[in-house]
């Protein structure tokens, strides 16, 4: 009897062990194998509030996408995300997309965000490996067709420079000094293309770095001849705060860069640059606007308050849409190419990229409040046009967008500060 019952045992414990394996290999199959998943690399400034807020607006856009059934048969998206943070981001960027490459058999793409970080990327992983990459806010100039794989979602720096210089000009301010981050390419393009379209009334252009030892210095040139503007093109919390604790009280306009428009710049001594000045007020910039109004914008809007309880930030609807535009495009590509070769797929994924966000003859326009299952049929049945929730999201042959531009000023709501629009421009 005991020797039977020791014979059961180890019958019973050898099936459990069998069972358990079985488990065990599927579950490492579904997590590991490309044919459950494809890998979305996505690298942003984590270091930074508005890092964060955009890393929250393209995980609304894929969680919607795979919740809804994911990509192709089966496909889900997998969206891996790591920082750009460093003194060198476009360096840390290219090594953190090398490194989800070595990680992972089935990446078919990136997302990126800073100009600096993209250009990283783009040289060095895009173009010689062929991986799409597509940001919802790299503006620089030098991107503009630099390579196929490239595509973004916001206009150059040029055409924001040009709306913030006819605002200078519309409130009569007619000497400008320009402030810039120095080491930062999105800062320093911006501030090229705004003296180019502001032209003989700049009077001085002063680079500031963090480190400086001789910052006040800087200062009190960046000042002489009394300007009636000073235009701030900065990005980075630790350059911009200490630029304004040390401006004191200068009584001028300040025209501020997109790249200010973010909560860290509350952290700044900034109670100097509110109020009007000549009847005008005394602080303005510029971002690429959405219309608030659009039912796409206001879908996207609901979503990411019931997600993350996140008001909607600058460029926010931007990444919202690239992670529609990339599950479309992947949409497309899984209906001519398997994964059996990744590469090929990454080729025609890029290929589709351009197409899904124009409007050809013929086309089922969708936008991202018709669901998910909708979109996918769509894509499957014939040829699309996406509009979403940052509005026009058509992609030239040069990689950009050109969109509406809203003009804000910030203000202050008791003890806090806010930004307030004061006017979109089309």
């Amino acid at each position: 009897m005991k020797k039977s019952n020791i014979i059961n045992f180890f019958f019973l414990l050898a099936i459990m062990v069998i069972v358990i394996g079985i488990f065990a290999c599927k579950k490492n199959d579904h997590t590991e194998d490309p044919v459950y998943s494809l890998v979305l690399g996505a690298i942003l400034p984590l270091d930074q509030t508005k890092g964060v807020l955009r890393k929250n607006s393209l995980r609304t856009a894929i969680d919607q996408i795979n919740s809804s059934g994911g990509v192709g048969k089966g496909y889900f998206i997998n969206l891996i995300i790591m920082s750009s943070e460093g003194a060198d981001r476009e360096s840390v960027a290219a090594e953190a997309a090398k490194q989800i490459i070595a990680q992972n058999d089935n990446v078919i793409g990136f997302v990126t965000a800073f100009s600096s970080s993209t250009t990283g990327i783009v040289e060095q992983v895009s173009i010689p490996d062929h991986y799409p990459c597509i940001s919802g806010s790299a503006t620089s100039n030098t991107l503009s067709g630099i390579s196929p794989y490239f595509h973004r979602l916001c206009p150059p720096d040029g055409f924001e420079a040009t709306v913030l210089s006819d605002r200078t000009n519309l409130y009569g301010i007619n000497s400008v000094a320009i402030a810039v981050e120095e080491g930062d390419a999105y800062s320093e393009d911006l501030a090229v293309e705004y003296e180019a379209a502001f032209g003989a009334g700049v009077l001085n252009v002063i680079n500031f770095n963090a480190g400086d030892l001789d910052y006040l210095d800087k200062i009190n040139q960046l000042i002489s001849g009394n300007p009636e503007g000073l235009f701030v093109s900065m990005l980075n919390p630790a350059a911009y705060v200490k630029f304004f604790d040390n401006l004191s009280q200068v009584n001028t306009t300040f025209i501020l860069s997109d790249g200010l428009y973010s909560d860290d710049f509350f952290q700044a001594d900034i109670n100097q640059i509110l109020g009007e000045i000549d009847g005008h007020t005394k602080n303005f910039g510029a971002f690429p606007s959405a219309d608030t109004a659009g039912d796409s914008y206001i879908y996207f809007q609901n979503a990411l308050w019931q997600k993350y309880h996140q008001e909607v930030a600058s460029y926010n609807p931007q990444f919202y849409d690239l992670g529609y535009i990339y599950a479309m495009a992947i949409e497309k590509a899984l209906l001519e190419a398997g994964t059996d070769n990744m590469q090929a797929l990454r080729e025609k994924i890029n290929d589709y990229i351009r197409v899904v966000s124009h409007d050809n003859p013929g086309d089922s326009e969708v936008n991202p409040t018709q669901g998910w299952q909708s979109i996918q049929n769509a894509c499957q049945t014939g040829g699309v046009d996406y509009t979403g929730a940052s509005g026009n999201c058509d992609i030239d042959n040069e990689g950009n967008v050109i969109t509406a531009y809203s003009i804000y000023k910030v203000i202050q709501q008791d003890t806090s500060f806010a930004f307030e629009i004061i006017e979109v421009i089309h």
